[in-house]
């Protein structure tokens, strides 16, 4: 469990930004998390007991009758119960059965031992009135059947009696032997139930086996909960129907009941082994020959293992990605994968809407007010359907210590969290998260985007999604502006399905721009068309090139109106400082917003000036938007300084060593700006 002392970060003081290391929790001597051994004194580790059926005694030895020994000597009569399937044929002459009255004539009263078998108690076989009340609970002995297998009793009044079950013969097979051709047969497993979703209808349970997984749903009726007493993680035999829920093989459940200690403890092993098994992806080469790649590898596939593993056990997944191109092709290729592979495993449209969420994040780092709302929806998902809480996908955000507080919350629930990012990362935020893939970590830089390790995680996650993302990677490598070899190869991967490169940057501005308008919504079926996945090639070319080219005409116009209420000066190392109010000069919740204004006016002044070093910067009331080349500058630290000389500021921010912004309180903008602007000043100009 996350250490309550540390919360899971492993030391118990530490400065947000900050070089401190801090100092290691002794509790859990740095690592986050404590484990608890302590045996059960009562199933003596075994997480489970046996009860008497009778007297509901603790039965240390587990017997055949479930009777424990004092109820034995006493010779307590059986009084039995027909389970599914039933077997009329298991009824005999004296046997005592649990049953509840379902009609009442003039012959006498009905009453049920299973649907559709009826036990007659004769008026005349009963010597007292009684006033029989439709649904009552009867125990009722079975004196007489006739040659047409009518069934006839009496009923007992018995103080202490054993329960014991009957039950017809049936099949006992494991998923992987259930198959079309098997629909409408009866059937009987050992399984584990991963989870539990009610429905405006039926209970539907996601079970799992040592070989694979179904759905099972029970009816009682609508919105009922079906077998109440059946909870996540309960290891169990289910005794049902083979049928067919929208074309996807399902049990539709009759029967179930706990397993026994021993048997579920020696099942859940298997399972666990076998999970694991499949979870593990097989190694696939990259799509493009990459170092940087190959030295990620050991952490996308623990990252892609991670993901399969969720769908293989039903816990829901949430994706956030940040609201850009990169961001959304991350989000989007890893989403497919989820989906492709779910679709593979039997998961209906219903389970999946419940199971998979994907949400924009505007920000590049985890907002406070996202993951309360995150939290709250997951908290109010396990109470109304009865779900795992998620696991959390962190793509193309989430490296900074400004996503600290809102990931100790999500650990202080015991949950999990993958970062795969691009942006410059804290230590901090590497020791807590569970997995984080980072081309930083391993000497890489600006040369790979989000939206390319989201594509190569989404191969690894379900290898046949390959082909038709091939040219999604491209388009988030040209839209995050990043360099190197890497997207070079990427391109060559879209023009080989007829993609140019202006087609890409349409594109890239088409997503860009649609995103900005979704605000908070996903719109996946939107980026189907935008992305040409899964739609008409009519309606892509039609929708990326329209969109593409209103998008750079309102860009156009941005920049060209404001351009003219920009400053340019030089700073006393040749820099050539540009700077925008990007409040003053935009229309406010408009595309483009102002971090792609900034960068408009700082490629304009890149283009008029390219032998030069020049820096933009975005200003706005509490916040300052950065754009350079041709300097030598680590923005992170630059950040990290401004919080230790100025902390009245109180100045957070983030981004790549070249690119970022950051914000501080509004009424210091003079005095960060000045610190900043010296700042630039001081640092050296590249060497060609």
């Amino acid at each position: 469990m996350t250490c309550p002392k540390c919360l899971g970060i492993g030391k118990t003081s530490f400065t947000l930004g900050g070089d401190e290391q801090g100092d290691a929790c002794e509790k859990c001597k740095g690592t986050g998390k404590i484990i608890l051994r302590e045996k059960c004194p009562t199933c003596g580790g075994k997480k489970a007991v046996q009860l008497c059926s009778n007297c509901k005694r603790i039965i240390k030895e587990p017997t055949a009758s479930g009777i424990c020994n004092v109820c034995e000597d006493k010779k307590i009569p059986i009084v039995y119960s027909l389970k599914p399937p039933i077997d009329s044929q298991q009824v005999r002459k004296e046997m005592l059965f649990l049953s509840r009255v379902d009609a009442v004539k003039k012959v006498g009263v009905f009453v049920q031992i299973a649907p559709d078998l009826n036990v007659l108690i004769r008026t005349k076989d009963v010597t007292q009135d009684y006033a029989w009340d439709i649904g009552e609970e009867v125990i009722v002995k079975v004196n007489y059947i006739n040659d047409q297998g009518k069934l006839f009793g009496i009923p007992e009044n018995i103080a202490e009696y054993a329960k014991e079950s009957l039950r017809g013969r049936v099949r006992k097979l494991q998923i992987k032997d259930l198959n079309q051709d098997m629909e409408g047969s009866y059937i009987s497993l050992n399984a584990q139930v991963v989870s539990v979703l009610q429905t405006s209808g039926p209970t539907r349970f996601t079970l799992v086996d040592p070989t694979g997984s179904i759905n099972g749903a029970a009816f009682i009726k609508p919105g009922e909960r079906a077998f109440p007493e059946i909870e996540e993680d309960a290891v169990v035999a289910v005794f049902g129907e083979i049928n067919k829920h929208r074309d996807i093989l399902q049990i539709e459940i009759r029967d179930m009941e706990i397993l026994d200690a021993t048997e579920s403890s020696s099942l859940v092993k298997e399972i666990e082994k076998a999970i694991d098994k499949k979870a593990t992806p097989k190694k696939i080469e990259f799509s493009i020959k990459s170092e940087l790649l190959e030295k990620l590898r050991p952490e996308l596939t623990k990252a892609a293992k991670r993901i399969r593993k969720a769908i293989y056990t039903g816990q829901p997944i949430l994706i956030r990605n940040h609201a850009d191109a990169d961001g959304t092709v991350a989000g989007f290729a890893v989403q497919m994968a989820i989906k492709k592979l779910m679709e593979e495993e039997g998961y209906d449209d219903d389970t999946m809407r419940i199971r998979l969420k994907r949400l924009p994040n505007k920000p590049p780092f985890f907002d406070a007010i996202d993951v309360t709302k995150d939290l709250d929806f997951a908290l109010s998902d396990q109470v109304r359907f009865g779900d795992k809480l998620p696991l959390f996908v962190c793509l193309d955000f989430g490296s900074s210590t400004e996503s600290l507080f809102p990931y100790l919350q999500i650990k202080a629930l015991d949950l999990e969290i993958i970062v795969i990012d691009h942006h410059f990362p804290d230590k901090e935020i590497k020791d807590l998260v569970d997995i984080h893939v980072n081309p930083y970590f391993i000497g890489g830089g600006y040369e790979l985007s989000a939206g390319m390790l989201g594509f190569e995680l989404a191969r690894i996650i379900f290898p046949g999604i390959s082909d038709d993302l091939l040219h999604l990677p491209a388009i988030a490598g040209l839209m995050d502006r990043v360099e190197g070899k890497e997207l070079e190869q990427y391109i060559k991967l879209a023009e080989s399905k007829d993609y140019t490169i202006d087609d890409l940057r349409d594109i890239g501005l088409a997503v860009d721009y649609e995103v900005y308008q979704l605000r908070f919504s996903e719109g996946q079926n939107l980026l189907k068309i935008l992305f040409g996945v899964d739609t008409q090639a009519e309606w892509h070319t039609k929708m990326y090139n329209l969109i593409g080219k209103e998008t750079k005409q309102k860009m156009e116009k941005a920049y060209k109106n404001a351009l003219p209420h920009s400053k340019t000066i030089e700073l006393e190392n040749g820099v050539l400082l540009v700077t925008i109010d990007v409040e003053l000069f935009t229309h406010r919740f408009t595309f483009p917003n102002p971090g792609k204004l900034t960068g408009l006016i700082f490629d304009y002044h890149c283009e008029k000036n390219p032998t030069k070093a020049v820096v933009t910067l975005g200003e706005g009331p509490d916040f300052i938007i950065l754009r350079s080349k041709g300097l030598v500058i680590n923005f992170p630290d630059a950040v990290k300084l401004m919080k230790s000389k100025i902390p009245e500021a109180d100045v957070e921010g983030g981004g790549h060593e070249v690119v970022g912004s950051f914000k501080f309180y509004e009424g210091v903008r003079k005095k960060v700006k000045k610190f900043f602007i010296n700042y630039l000043s001081k640092l050296e100009i590249k060497k060609d």
